[in-house]
């Protein structure tokens, strides 16, 4: 079960990485998400500044406390209650919206769709395939100023979806994006 939920995390986040250029139209702010899989709802809270370079999430999963920062070209996940940071490189499987090259579209089979609107915002509706761990996931993504507002990915027999609440524009604390030391 936890193998699992690692692979549905790591496609999630594949999903909504960042890129190196700006990621999001929007300079810093937060946005709080509620995700579905596999029968348990989790909500997070996620932080940005320099449109998308730096992000934090605070995340509750399967009873862990959890934070994702990802910056410099890292990701880190910190489990603050085994007082444990995990870094690794970021995913090279990222689509940044407001920079889709061809390259990318023909890789990941992107295809606009339509639009839809979420949490007052007017998003553009795409679905494209994804290739994490060996496995192929499906997903249909809204994308507002380059954020995944609404997402739903079908991998492996069972499907993820996860929907932006509310978005928040605004300087954020800068120690959000500080790896802990512990």
């Amino acid at each position: 079960m936890k193998k699992i939920f690692a692979f549905c995390a790591v496609l999630l986040v594949a999903a909504t990485a960042f890129a190196q250029a700006p990621r999001y139209g929007i300079k810093s702010g937060s946005y709080k998400t509620e995700m579905d899989m596999m029968g348990q709802t989790i909500t997070n809270t996620t932080y940005f500044d320099d449109f998308g370079a730096k992000e934090a999430t605070s995340m509750s999963m399967m009873g862990m406390e959890m934070t994702q920062i990802s910056k410099d070209g890292k990701m880190y996940l910190v489990n603050k209650g085994e007082k444990s940071v995990q870094e690794m490189p970021q995913q090279q499987q990222t689509i940044n919206y407001l920079n889709l090259t061809d390259e990318v579209i023909a890789k990941n089979k992107i295809k606009e769709t339509g639009k839809e609107t979420v949490a007052g915002k007017e998003c553009t509706v795409y679905t494209l395939e994804m290739n994490q761990m060996g496995q192929t996931a499906k997903a249909t993504v809204c994308v507002w100023q380059g954020f995944t507002m609404k997402t739903t990915i079908d991998a492996g027999g069972f499907t993820i979806s996860t929907k932006v609440t509310e978005v928040n524009e605004g300087p954020v604390d800068a120690a959000l994006f500080e790896v802990p030391k512990f």
